[in-house]
């Protein structure tokens, strides 16, 4: 009895002590990656840097997070269940943590004339010497003395690491550059995409037959969106004049989708291009006025039995317009209003003797922005109305005197800047 009992209770003992140090993996990421990850305080090694998978044994924890040149670490509780077989394998995920860019410390000193004050792109920050904690990123460093500068620098300030300007001592204030002070460099391009989602309503004026000119309303369609705001010319700064003007390219595509079922199968198809220029104009710092002009074409076309009877337009059109934006913290929103000239409107004119028709655009939107600028992502309603008038003879299968054509879409989509 006794030379059987001792291998049981070895194999129970070890079987308790391999349950009670089973590990378990924690998996640790953040925005942007390379953190240093730590067991409940700084004062060990890192146990990892993200993205990190850490092995802990059962149990209550505390885990620091710090990014050299971000903000206070973050600190996680995670808890460790006991686990066995397929579940011990499975992953404890944290939520993806955002680190926050810390502030940068500029300390601007040296010699100059009596009250000259120092000016961080293009704002009074008082005089010299002067020590301010700016946003990392590109910078214009400017002193002045008057309406003249005495110094001008750009500077690089990367998040929680300090720049020291020296000025230089000068005899007497040069004559100052005609250049009014300047701005951190915008982006050179922003690419979007996402979904597009539109509707339309068209009915005809004092329509004739109803299997001929029919009114339409369909449901919405979703399409895929991408758009692009590219500047190249921002590289260099002897072009900063046109530094506000951005080249605007997009297109949207929608699957087919059904209208007429059955014996009369009809799809129907919507498709957006776009090419055109935009210039804003600054107003201060937190609003502009931009104009804008380009080329557009909007296609909703039909492909089936009752083609002929659907109102089957490709508007080809030339834009001019005007855009008003505010900014407040990371958030930007907009109003635009677009004439739009319509050069071209497809098969539907061909269908009466003579055809002309005025379009008007709107545009509202708002945007979010983080990482310093380089994510966003936003929300714009568009309204595309057209107003048609015909004349046609008393023998033509169509009959009306005019149409009005609306389109209306909401987009939303994710962006990066560069």
């Amino acid at each position: 009895m006794i030379r059987r009992w001792i291998p049981a209770a070895v194999v129970m003992f070890a079987a308790t002590v391999a349950h009670a140090e089973t590990r378990r993996t924690v998996r640790v990421e953040t925005t942007p990656p390379g953190a240093a990850v730590y067991l409940d305080d700084k004062s060990g090694d890192p146990i990892g840097s993200t993205p990190a998978d850490v092995k802990l044994p059962p149990g209550d924890y505390v885990l620091v997070i710090a990014l050299d040149g971000f903000q206070d670490e973050v600190v996680v509780a995670v808890s460790v269940p006991a686990a066995r077989g397929r579940a011990a394998r499975q992953p404890i995920e944290i939520d993806p943590i955002l680190m926050r860019a810390a502030e940068a410390m500029l300390e601007v000193r040296g010699e100059a004339p009596k009250g000259a004050r120092v000016v961080v792109d293009g704002e009074d920050r008082g005089e010299l010497p002067r020590r301010l904690e700016v946003t990392p990123g590109p910078h214009q460093v400017q002193v002045l003395v008057g309406t003249k500068a005495v110094w001008d620098e750009w500077v690089e300030l990367d998040g929680g690491a300090e720049h020291v300007v020296t000025v230089t001592p000068i005899a007497e204030v040069p004559e100052p550059t005609p250049e009014a002070p300047r701005g951190p460099r915008p982006p050179l391009g922003t690419v979007r995409v996402g979904p597009d989602i539109g509707w339309r309503d068209f009915s005809y004026d004092n329509g004739g037959d109803a299997m001929f000119t029919p009114s339409f309303g369909s449901k919405g369609l979703v399409a895929v969106r991408v758009e692009a705001e590219l500047a190249p010319w921002r590289l260099s700064t002897a072009a900063r004049p046109v530094w506000p003007l951005v080249l605007v390219v997009g297109g949207g595509f929608a699957p087919s989708d059904t209208v007429v079922a059955g014996s009369r199968e009809t799809d129907q198809f919507w498709r957006t291009t776009e090419v055109g220029l935009r210039y804003r104009f600054a107003l201060g710092r937190h609003a502009t006025i931009g104009a804008d002009a380009g080329w557009s074409r909007l296609l909703w076309t039909f492909r089936g039995d009752q083609e002929d009877a659907l109102p089957d337009v490709d508007y080809q059109l030339v834009r001019l317009g005007l855009r008003a934006e505010g900014s407040f913290g990371p958030v930007r929103g907009w109003l635009a209003v677009t004439n739009q000239l319509v050069a071209d409107g497809g098969a539907l004119p061909d269908r009466f003797d003579s055809a002309d028709a005025d379009g008007f655009g709107l545009r509202v939107g708002a945007l979010g922005t983080l990482w310093r600028g380089r994510l966003e992502a936003g929300v714009e309603y568009q309204l595309s109305r057209f107003a048609w008038t015909f004349e046609t003879d008393n023998l033509s299968d169509y009959q009306a005197d005019g149409a009005t054509d609306r389109i209306d879409s909401v987009r939303l989509w994710l962006g990066a800047a560069y």
